[in-house]
Formats: structure tokens, C-alpha cells, sequence
């Protein structure tokens, strides 16, 4: 639209313009949140302990406080404080014990409380030796006839019974009965010892103990036995026998095993070179039956 005014007594044009609306805008954001967001850690177990018996690790442990734990990881090493894997998983967490069979050795153990995907920081550390080892078969180095039968047992060369070489020591007949039975007072025994097993003096239990004789007869008529006893005394106490039947061939003989303690609980000092000792009997229906052994030989399992 045009419009005529005077300025200053003149006539002037004006024109009147209109500018274009503007809007104005302001934009705002908030965010209302009515939950709290916390973190936490997955605790380990406590009091951690481990036991070896007959091969078997027996783990016990405190349960985590993490309750919402579902269980444990168990991981084992051979090398104290580094090396661990995992080797078996236990639930639930309420859970305070678990075995495991790990070989023969020492073996080290940690365990961490177990959630999903996470896992704690570990345990602390337990150990156990599990299995058996063996000291292998040892030689005597002592004999001595034993009271019974005529009185001096393997009568020829009796230290030839003290290594394996062939070189034989006789027992010229059972006794002054013929009696086949190696209880009876009248039959032949001699005793051996001195055998150097060697135990550490760190020995938790003895597993076994195994005794080989190599042993031959003259003749195999009538009936014939040769039977072992085992003393932790030094012969003032004895185990029961065990007993084989020989033959004229010069064979090895196996009497006991790597588990049988032949009746009894031993202990390392009992299995000294004087403590320890082994008695052969000889028992036979014939009077005149000629006893030969090339060797009385013994080995100790145990668990260190």
C-alpha cells in the first residue's frame, strides 16, 4: 500500500512493507528414571581343604556369599600357585564338597564361584597327594634260621636267597613232621631282613606290600606248600600266610599286591631294615623234599 505525506513541506512517496511472520520454537528433554543401577563381584569360596585317600581327592570348602552364584569351577595344577585348568564344575552354590581322581602325585587345587558367563577371583589354594608310588622290589641283607622243624631252615647257603642270580639256597626237607600245614611247629621256617625300601619320611599310609619268592622243588610227588609271613617287630609278631604251591621249574611267585596290607595298618617305622622281616616256611607230606630259593624279594606301596 502507498501512502503520500509532506515532510518538510514537500510531498514524498513512502511505501510500507510488511515482513513475513517468524516462528520460534525451543525444544527440551528430560529423562525420569525410578530404578538405581549398582554393581557387584561374584565372591570365592572359603576354607578351601583337600585329602587324598586310595586315589581319591576329597575337596571341601564355605560356601560363596554371593547368592546368586549358581556353583563352582574346580581347577587343578601340578605346579603350586600357577598352571591351573579346569577340570570339573559343581553345583549348586549351596554345594561344600566334590572328589576327584587325579593320578598318582601331588596336586594343587583352587576353586571360583561361578554365575552365567562370570566368574570370581579364586580360592585359596589346597593340595593333596593321591595314588600309590612303589619303592620297587628290594634284596635282603640278612637271614637267619628260625626256631620250628629241625631247626636251621635253608640249611645251604641261605644268602644266595638274597639276590636273584641263580645261585639257589637248600632247604634239604620240611621239617620233623610231614605235616602240610605251614602253622605246625614242626615244619622249616627262616627269616630274612634288611631290605632298604627307602621310605620318605613323609609317607601318609602304606597301600601294599608284595612279596615275590623264586623258588623250585627236588620232586613234585605228594603234597607241597611254601608260605610267607610279614613281622613289624622284628619277628616277635607275625601276619597271618599266604601260601604257593612250587614246582621243579625255578619260577617267581607273587604274594600279596600294591594294595594288600596283608591284614594289618602299617607304619613307615615298621617297615625298617630291622623291624621288618619276612619268614618262608616250607611244609610237605614227604619227609625228605628239597627246598630251593634263588630269591625272597619285597616292595612297599604308598602314598607319600
Amino acid at each position: 500500500m502507498r501512502r503520500l505525506a509532506a515532510v518538510g513541506g514537500a510531498l514524498a512517496l513512502g511505501v510500507l512493507v510488511t515482513a513475513a511472520p517468524v516462528s520460534l520454537a525451543r525444544f527440551s528433554a528430560s529423562t525420569t528414571t525410578g530404578g538405581v543401577v549398582t554393581t557387584d563381584t561374584i565372591a570365592p569360596p572359603t576354607g578351601l581343604g583337600a585329602s587324598a585317600a586310595a586315589g581319591v581327592v576329597t575337596l571341601t570348602w564355605t560356601p560363596t556369599v554371593s547368592t546368586f552364584a549358581t556353583g563352582y569351577d574346580v581347577l587343578r595344577s601340578t605346579t603350586s600357585g600357577s598352571g591351573f585348568s579346569v577340570v570339573s564344575s559343581v553345583t549348586p552354590r549351596t554345594a561344600v564338597t566334590t572328589t576327584n581322581s587325579p593320578g598318582t602325585g601331588t596336586f594343587y587345587y583352587v576353586l571360583q564361584s561361578a554365575y552365567q558367563g562370570w566368574r570370581s577371583a579364586s580360592s585359596n589354594q589346597a593340595s593333596a597327594t593321591a595314588g600309590s608310588t612303589s619303592t620297587g622290589y628290594k634284596n635282603c641283607a640278612s637271614t637267619l634260621a628260625d626256631t620250628g622243624g629241625d631247626g636251621n631252615g635253608y640249611e645251604s647257603l641261605p644268602g644266595n636267597a638274597c639276590v636273584q642270580d641263580g645261585s639257589l639256597a637248600t632247604d634239604a626237607s620240611s621239617g620233623t613232621n610231614t605235616s602240610t600245614s605251614c602253622t605246625d611247629a614242626g615244619k622249616d621256617r627262616h627269616r630274612f631282613w634288611g631290605y632298604g625300601f627307602g621310605l620318605p619320611a613323609t609317607v601318609t599310609s602304606v597301600d601294599g606290600i608284595t612279596v615275590q619268592l623264586r623258588a623250585a622243588l627236588n620232586a613234585i610227588t605228594g603234597t607241597t606248600v611254601m608260605c610267607a609271613q610279614l613281622s613289624w617287630d622284628g619277628g616277635t609278631s607275625w601276619t597271618a600266610t599266604k601260601s604257593i604251591t612250587p614246582t621243579t621249574t625255578l619260577t617267581t611267585f607273587t604274594l600279596g599286591s600294591t594294595s594288600d596290607t596283608w591284614g594289618r595298618t602299617w607304619t613307615a617305622p615298621e617297615l625298617g631294615s630291622t623291624q621288618f622281616r619276612i619268614r618262608v616256611i616250607d611244609a610237605s607230606s614227604v619227609s625228605t623234599r628239597s627246598f630251593k630259593l634263588d630269591w625272597v624279594g619285597a616292595q612297599v606301596s604308598y602314598t607319600p
